[in-house]
């Protein structure tokens, strides 16, 4: 199903399916008038607009022109200036910062951001819509208040999942992470690709991962493991392991708390593998736009998370299966406009995940 753009009467704006865009004031061009009458294409200004998004894809983002306020489909979207704000089911990319060329940046009003979670169930479509239209030129913070994306810590809980048919935890290779070693020794990629526990206690776990020397290029994989039943185990890549934490031959750590330790003090950093690059192909782990002294995550006004108020979704509240919206406003600032954003739901008409509704306003 296309998604399709809905406009709210009394302000400019377009009407869009998947490859046609009408303006109504082109219309009026078919009617007699002054020349001085007619609006021309280029002063036509979008001012709002809403639509649902297929960005049920677990691998490819969807991308949204604010300005247009139209989905776009950017050749490289690395690259591109054409976009926005990116979706790909509950996770929001700016065009900015860590995540795009562009210099587009955003700011959390925290509507609802300290709401409880029977408080966030409560909250009515009606609710949202009023949230959003409180809204305004007003609520517009000094400029040093936005941010772009960048990179923040992993709350721990990506490397690793919960299995129910075996009642415990278990590795999860699908999460990766560019490295930047110490001391400058060169680039890694790691993921973690088995967890053996004894009931709830970690016992130890292997570590997949290609090195990559200075100017050069990933190599083929090799494994390190890691004992976790005398305390953390350590890393280093450019050898098979380290005995220790001493010193700068070691690059990454796990204790078996679950945590993940960077060896910050000796230049060591993270960068998120994304979901749409494979471990097994990815060419070069040097290229990543910055590189974090924790095991990172990107994340920027539009929180990583969804396990509280502050974001756009709370999952699981009442123990389901389910992403609640908070109804939380955001504040977008591109090509020095300024719009106010809301995603008022997750699912489509069917009740299948992935498909956000946002709304949009430009406030100046």
């Amino acid at each position: 199903m296309p998604a399709r753009l809905h406009p709210v009467p009394g302000r400019a704006r377009s009407f869009r399916g998947t490859d046609t865009l009408v303006l109504l004031p082109l219309l009026l061009l078919s009617l007699p008038a002054c020349e001085s009458e007619v609006v021309a294409p280029d002063e036509v200004v979008f001012e709002e607009g809403e639509i649902m998004l297929n960005a049920s894809s677990r691998v490819d983002f969807v991308y949204l022109n604010l300005a247009d306020g139209v989905q776009v489909t950017p050749a490289d979207p690395v690259s591109s200036m054409e976009w926005h704000i990116a979706f790909r089911r509950f996770s929001v990319r700016l065009n900015g910062g860590v995540s795009g060329p562009g210099s587009v940046a955003g700011y959390n009003l925290g509507t609802n951001a300290g709401a409880a979670g029977e408080e966030v169930v409560a909250l009515t479509p009606a609710d949202g819509r009023a949230a959003f239209e409180a809204v305004t030129e007003a609520d517009i913070p000094a400029s040093s208040s936005f941010v772009e994306d960048g990179l923040a810590p992993d709350p721990g809980s990506s490397w690793f999942r919960f299995e129910p048919q075996i009642g415990t935890l278990v590795a999860d290779p699908r999460a990766a992470w560019k490295v930047r070693e110490s001391s400058g020794r060169g680039h890694a990629l790691f993921r973690v690709v088995e967890l053996r526990m004894q009931g709830q206690r970690p016992l130890g776990l292997e570590i997949e991962y290609r090195r990559q020397d200075p100017g050069g290029t990933l190599g083929e994989a090799g494994t390190a493991t890691v004992d976790l039943t005398r305390g953390p185990g350590f890393v280093g890549f450019a050898g098979s392991g380290a005995p220790g934490a001493a010193g700068c031959d070691w690059d990454i750590g796990i204790s078996p708390e679950f945590a993940v330790l960077v060896n910050a003090d000796c230049g060591a950093g993270t960068f998120p593998l994304d979901v749409a690059e494979d471990f097994a192909t990815v060419t070069e782990a040097d290229d990543a736009p910055d590189y974090a002294g924790f095991l990172a995550v990107i994340s920027g006004a539009f929180p990583a998370g969804v396990d509280d108020a502050g974001g756009i979704f709370w999952y699981g509240i009442q123990e389901t299966n389910r992403m609640w919206p908070t109804h939380n406003v955001f504040l977008v600032r591109a090509e020095g406009e300024v719009y106010k954003v809301q995603v008022h739901d997750y699912y489509n008409a069917t009740g299948e995940s992935g498909f956000p509704s946002v709304r949009f306003r430009r406030l100046r």
